[in-house]
Formats: C-alpha cells, sequence, structure tokens
C-alpha cells in the first residue's frame, strides 16, 4: 500500500475497520475496538462530510492506493456506463498485490504489495514489480523462483487454509492464481461504501 509509517492498531480503530480482514487489529492489548486517544470511548456525532471523508480512507488504506490513484480510479469508473461505485471496487479488487492476498499466498496486503515490489511475481510469465497492476480475467499469476516454493513464511500461511474467494483459482501444488473471471456485487467488501466514496469525489472533481 501507499508509505504509511504509522500504527496500523490506531489506524484500523479510528476507521473501525479491519484492514487486515480478520479484526486482529482489535485483538492487541485489552481488545479495544474505540477509536484512539483518551476520548474514544465517547460518542462523537459525525457530520456528512466526516461519514464520506471517512468511507474515503477505508477505501484508500483498505485497497493500497494513494489520494491521487484514487481519484484517478474514480474518473475511469464513471465513464462506465454501470455504477462508478462497483467499477471502483472492481478495479480494486483486480489488483495483482490484492489477488495474491486473497490467494492466501501472503498473511497481509502490505506483505503482498513488499512481494510484488520486489519482483517475485509473474503474470502470465512476464515479471510485475508493480503492485497496482490491473488483472485481466484469464491470466495466471506465479512465482518467478521455484525455490521461493520452500519459503517457510508461504508454507506457514498454506497450513492456515485460507478460504479462496470463488472467481480465483489457486493451485497448491504449483502455487499459481488463476484470475477466472471479475468478482459479482455480492462477493465484494461490504463493510466499505463505494457511494460514499462516489459522492466525496464527485464534489470535487
Amino acid at each position: 500500500m501507499s508509505k504509511y509509517l504509522g500504527s496500523w492498531q490506531k489506524k484500523a480503530r479510528a476507521l473501525g475497520f479491519s484492514f487486515r480482514r480478520n479484526k486482529q487489529e482489535f485483538s492487541r492489548g485489552k481488545k479495544r475496538t474505540t477509536p484512539p486517544g483518551i476520548h474514544g470511548n465517547k460518542r462523537k456525532r459525525s457530520s456528512p462530510h466526516a461519514v464520506k471523508l471517512k468511507e474515503k480512507q477505508k477505501f484508500k488504506y483498505g485497497y493500497g492506493w494513494r489520494n491521487k490513484q484514487v481519484k484517478s480510479e474514480y474518473i475511469k469508473a464513471r465513464e462506465k456506463a454501470v455504477d462508478a461505485g462497483f467499477n471502483l471496487l472492481i478495479r480494486s479488487e483486480s489488483r495483482l498485490d490484492k489477488l495474491v492476498f486473497l490467494s492466501g499466498l501472503t498473511n497481509t496486503l502490505p506483505f503482498a504489495r513488499e512481494w510484488v515490489s520486489h519482483g517475485h511475481f509473474l503474470v502470465n510469465g512476464r515479471k510485475v514489480k508493480t503492485p497496482s497492476c490491473k488483472i485481466e480475467p484469464g491470466q495466471v499469476i506465479s512465482l518467478k523462483k521455484e525455490k521461493m516454493k520452500e519459503n517457510k513464511l508461504i508454507k506457514s500461511n498454506l497450513e492456515k487454509n485460507s478460504k479462496v474467494p470463488p472467481y480465483l483459482v489457486f493451485d497448491k501444488q504449483k502455487l499459481t492464481i488463476t484470475y477466472e473471471r471479475y468478482p459479482r456485487p455480492e462477493e465484494l467488501d461490504k463493510d466499505i461504501d463505494t457511494n460514499s466514496v462516489v459522492e466525496w469525489f464527485s464534489r470535487r472533481i
């Protein structure tokens, strides 16, 4: 994801959103789910502006976009005939680092981004080092080096038997990921209100 050097636990609590998709950020210490800070447990009324900003931040950090990238993605998504929010999610779910994470090869999205940046993955046999690279249906993601199959972290993640989305085919023997099709609406993340994200940018473009 974009270079965020702060605490992911605090960011998750501030936005009420698990970036690891497994709620681990909320199980650290006293399992606090309230926003960080001494006044985090007090209820606050959120303005419509604050709600839209929060959803935009969840979308940005949750998929690893930078602000300029999210703006660019919104412009591309609204050019389509169908819902811009749905297109935003499709384009985000089709990122190379996101698909590597969803396959279960890595346990976090930042980790998947790091491995892609280091050139450990091939797309249809060609090395790709751009985490935000869009993968098209039918394309196959594989490890660049055979010896990576013996990596301790990969082996540990595979033992967890993570559930792979139905639009991915993950071959545990060859460690290849096939992006069979675009996800359907019911298969996408329900924790982000993309309508609020669309409204946020529609007022600024």
